[in-house]
């Protein structure tokens, strides 16, 4: 015997133990045509904007990232009661170096090196050694600037505090 249904949410016909859903049968070439074409129009828009946020978008990742070395380097300081610092072996390149002796100021390599983001290009003025206590000697900056000459300065006080300005 052969049932036909019909429902509001959706039709479907039964014969013989075979259902068929019309709410499963795809979709058609220009509907497809169609949404690749408003994606494309989207995508087109949307890339010289992209291009235009991504430096700003490194610069603020590798302010954030030197900021967090420095913080680490102080805890590892005061962890390990040695020296930390942080060495910049050029303007993209840079290290960090732990004291080996207390006191001694014979410094090894102890991570790196390390790459800031590509396009960023870093200049400091002192290297900042961490105490044990936690401060730093001397106080020092670091200036990142990427591609488009916007610029952040990563800060250590004397008494090892880190600021992003």
């Amino acid at each position: 015997m052969t049932q036909y249904f019909l429902r509001r949410s959706s039709s479907f016909v039964t014969r013989n133990s075979e259902t068929i859903h019309s709410a499963c049968r795809g979709f058609t070439l220009i509907e497809i045509l169609i949404s690749i074409v408003i994606l494309s129009s989207l995508f087109a828009i949307a890339l010289p904007i992209w291009s235009a946020v991504i430096p700003g978008y490194q610069l603020n990742s590798a302010a954030r990232q030197m900021a967090t070395e420095f913080h680490s380097a102080r805890n590892r300081a005061m962890a390990q009661y040695r020296r930390f610092r942080l060495v910049f072996s050029s303007a993209t390149t840079y290290s960090i170096e732990r004291e080996n002796t207390p006191g001694a100021a014979d410094y090894t390599l102890f991570s790196g090196p390390k790459t800031l983001p590509s396009a960023v290009t870093s200049t400091f003025n002192n290297t900042p050694i961490f105490q044990t206590r936690g401060d730093a000697s001397p106080a020092g900056t670091v200036t990142l600037t990427n591609s488009t000459g916007a610029s952040k300065v990563i800060t250590v006080s004397s008494t090892g505090k880190v600021d992003i300005q």
